[in-house]
């Protein structure tokens, strides 16, 4: 019976042993798989940390970008509206500067157009005085030319009384010497008798020549 016993307390032990391996390996594993779980914890925590401290970042990172934008879009709006002032302003002015020159071109122009006719109204004063010259020395040649004329035709016409004053004493005469004297005016003779002219009878004077 006593080897019998020996074997039971030797499996008995093996057991205890066994089992008490088993529990620390339990324990060991338990042990390790909680030193695991607090690691990946601490991984995850740290990986939540980094994460958050990443999207802080990020966050922050678009709030500054954000601002930034929203800085340059304000100094662009700003930029842009002084630019487009100073547009205008220089808009302003080259029309002002626009409107000037071509005020200084129309009274330019102008003086121009004011001198030409000033010129032009001399020009046709000094033709019109011209003119009233010629005709002025044209008349007093046609009147000088008609007084001449008037003299020439007062001497032809006094000249030809002469010549017809000194015909009809001729004619007279030769009356006077064919016929005889004229006695029946004294004698009371017959009136149908052809008077005798006489040498102091004067013609008429012509029609054009201008009484004296």
């Amino acid at each position: 019976m006593a080897p019998t016993a020996d074997w039971s307390d030797q499996v008995a032990l093996l057991v205890a042993a066994a089992e008490e391996a088993a529990e620390r390996t339990r324990r060991d594993a338990e042990q390790r798989a909680d030193e695991r779980i607090a690691e990946a914890d601490r991984a995850a925590g740290y990986r939540v940390e980094a994460a958050e401290t990443e999207a802080r970042e990020i966050l922050a990172g678009a709030r500054a970008q954000a601002e930034r934008l929203t800085t340059e879009a304000t100094d662009a709006r700003e930029r842009a509206t002084l630019e487009a002032a100073a547009r205008v302003a220089d808009l302003e002015d080259a029309a002002r500067a626009e409107s000037k020159r071509i005020r200084a071109e129309a009274d330019e122009y102008a003086k121009l157009v004011r001198a030409s006719a000033e010129e032009e109204a001399r020009a046709l004063t000094r033709e019109a005085r011209f003119v009233a010259q010629g005709v002025l020395k044209e008349g007093t040649g046609l009147h000088d030319d008609l007084q001449e004329m008037s003299r020439s035709l007062r001497r032809n016409a006094e000249r030809l009384l002469g010549d017809v004053r000194d015909a009809h004493a001729r004619m007279a005469g030769e009356i006077d010497r064919t016929v005889g004297p004229d006695t029946g005016a004294a004698a009371g003779g017959r009136g149908d008798e052809p008077r005798r002219a006489r040498v102091d009878d004067d013609p008429d004077v012509p029609e054009f020549i201008p009484p004296r």
